[in-house]
């Protein structure tokens, strides 16, 4: 039998899956929120792109970016990175970028590409996971539905009674039931009246 045929484990996968789903949707209400509040921000193409550092520089005026200059294909870019990452780069090291969705001033515009990465940034992703194992639950419960019940358990019994039953009296043979004794007509009367 499948995990997903028994009922307590199909409701804790889709207690989970609707706890992911909840989170999923809390995050992008709370980055639309923030992007409302926000009027410096801007949407910008999302992309991925595999750049070569050209040099790392600190942005005096941010305490959470740094500038990164590097070369993605021909042309020459200037990234805003967190200062962690932009510390981790090296002049002619090759890394893969992510770039975020929107842009302000305040938050990295780029980042190091790392799967965990990608979940923040997009989380809206997550609902694809999410949806295809609502689907796998709902089949499942679909098919332990169609199943056919369990076979009906037997229980053995001793047949000695039945055995026993052989040297009963049949039913026509035994006595009827106990009824009142008919008057004895050989009981003396009183002489003037009924006994």
């Amino acid at each position: 039998m499948p995990p997903l045929s028994r009922p307590a484990f199909r409701w804790s996968v889709l207690i989970g899956l609707w706890a992911l789903v909840g989170a999923v949707l809390w995050i992008l209400l709370v980055q639309a929120f923030l992007l409302a509040l926000n009027p410096f921000c801007h949407t910008q193409r999302p992309g991925v792109a595999h750049v070569q550092v050209r040099s790392v520089d600190q942005d005096r005026d941010s305490q959470i970016t740094d500038f990164v200059t590097v070369k993605d294909g021909g042309a020459e870019r200037v990234l805003r990175l967190a200062k962690a990452e932009a510390g981790e780069l090296r002049v002619d090291d090759e890394v893969w970028i992510l770039d975020a969705w929107y842009a302000d001033g305040l938050r990295p515009t780029q980042f190091r590409l790392t799967p965990l990465r990608v979940l923040l940034e997009y989380p809206a992703l997550l609902l694809l996971p999410a949806a295809w194992g609502l689907w796998r639950v709902r089949r499942a419960k679909r098919v332990a539905d169609a199943a056919p019940p369990p076979p009906v358990r037997r229980t053995f019994t001793d047949d000695f009674h039945l055995r026993a039953q052989r040297f009963a009296k049949p039913e026509a043979e035994k006595a009827p039931p106990a009824q009142a004794p008919p008057p004895d007509p050989f009981v003396p009367t009183p002489p003037g009246g009924t006994p």
